[in-house]
C-alpha cells in the first residue's frame, strides 16, 4: 500500500509538471507567433506586448517651452520647403483655408510640400488636415501633430519608377485618420520612429495595385484603434519590419501578398 501511494504521488508530480511545461509553450508560442489567412490574403500578428505607462507617455510629439507653441498662423496656399532647407514651426499650429476640407476628397492641396532633402519639425497641423505632408525624396518630419488628418498625413510622391529614397518620420502624434496615415505612391525605405497613432484606418499603406518595392521599419509606436492594419500592400516585394510596437483594438495587423515579407529586426 505504501508503494502504491508512493507511485501515485510521483505520477501526480509528474503530471504537474508536464501541465506546466505545455502552459509555458502555449505562452510562449503566442508571444511569437503568426496566423495567416490565404483567403483574404492577410495575417495576424498574435504578439504580446508589454509596456509601462511612463513609455507610453514618453511616444509621440512635444512641443514644451518651443517660443510658438501657443500660437497660430493661417494659410491659404501649401508652404514649400526648398531642397536641403528646413522649416523649424518652434510649436506654431497651422490652420488652412480654402485648401480642402480634410475629408477622403480627392484634389485637395497639402499642408506643406517638402522637395528633395528638405525637413519639417516642431509643427501642430490643426483642422482640416487637407492633403497634409508631401515628400519628394531623402526627407525628414520630425515632431510634427496632425490633430485632425484629412485625406492623408503624409505622401511619398513620386511615380513607381522614381525612387524617393529615405524618408524618416519621428517623434509624431496623429489622430483620426480615416483611411490612412503614411501613403507610398513611390519606392521608398521609411523609418518610423517614435510615434502615436490613435482611431486611423491604416497606419501605412503603398499605392493599390503596385508592384515596386518599399522598405517600412516601425520602432517604437504605440497604436491605437485602427480600423483595417498597421500596413499594407499588394507588391511581393515591399518588406516591413518592426520592433518595441504595442497595437491595441485592431483586429488585423498586416495585410500582403505573404507572411514572409514581414518580420521583427
Amino acid at each position: 500500500m505504501k508503494n502504491f501511494k508512493k507511485l501515485l504521488t510521483t505520477f501526480l508530480a509528474l503530471a504537474l509538471v508536464l501541465t506546466v511545461m505545455d502552459v509555458t509553450s502555449i505562452v510562449s508560442s503566442a508571444k511569437t507567433s503568426t496566423s495567416w489567412n490565404s483567403n483574404d490574403s492577410s495575417f495576424k500578428n498574435l504578439e504580446i506586448m508589454s509596456s509601462s505607462s511612463e513609455n507610453l507617455s514618453s511616444v509621440g510629439a512635444s512641443y514644451s517651452g518651443m517660443s510658438n507653441y501657443g500660437k497660430s498662423e493661417t494659410i491659404t496656399s501649401t508652404i514649400v520647403v526648398d531642397s536641403g532647407k528646413t522649416y523649424d514651426g518652434k510649436g506654431i499650429t497651422i490652420i488652412a483655408s480654402g485648401m480642402g476640407d480634410g475629408s477622403q476628397a480627392e484634389n485637395q492641396e497639402p499642408i506643406f510640400k517638402l522637395k528633395e532633402g528638405a525637413t519639417l519639425k516642431n509643427v501642430i497641423i490643426a483642422s482640416p488636415g487637407c492633403d497634409g505632408v508631401h515628400v519628394y525624396g531623402n526627407n525628414t518630419v520630425d515632431n510634427v501633430t496632425w490633430e485632425d488628418v484629412g485625406e492623408d498625413a503624409l505622401t511619398v510622391k513620386g511615380s513607381s519608377s522614381a525612387d524617393a529614397g529615405t524618408i524618416n518620420i519621428s517623434n509624431c502624434t496623429a489622430s483620426a485618420a480615416t483611411d490612412k496615415l503614411f501613403q507610398c505612391n513611390a519606392p521608398c525605405k521609411v523609418y518610423f520612429s517614435n510615434i502615436k497613432a490613435n482611431d486611423i484606418g491604416k497606419f501605412v499603406r503603398q499605392n493599390g495595385g503596385t508592384s515596386y518595392k518599399c522598405e517600412w521599419y516601425i520602432n517604437n509606436c504605440t497604436i491605437d484603434k485602427v480600423k483595417d492594419s498597421i500596413a499594407r500592400t499588394d507588391s511581393k516585394s515591399t518588406k516591413c519590419y518592426y520592433k518595441n510596437l504595442t497595437v491595441t483594438n485592431c483586429t488585423t495587423w498586416w495585410k500582403f501578398p505573404s507572411s514572409s515579407q514581414v518580420s521583427t529586426y
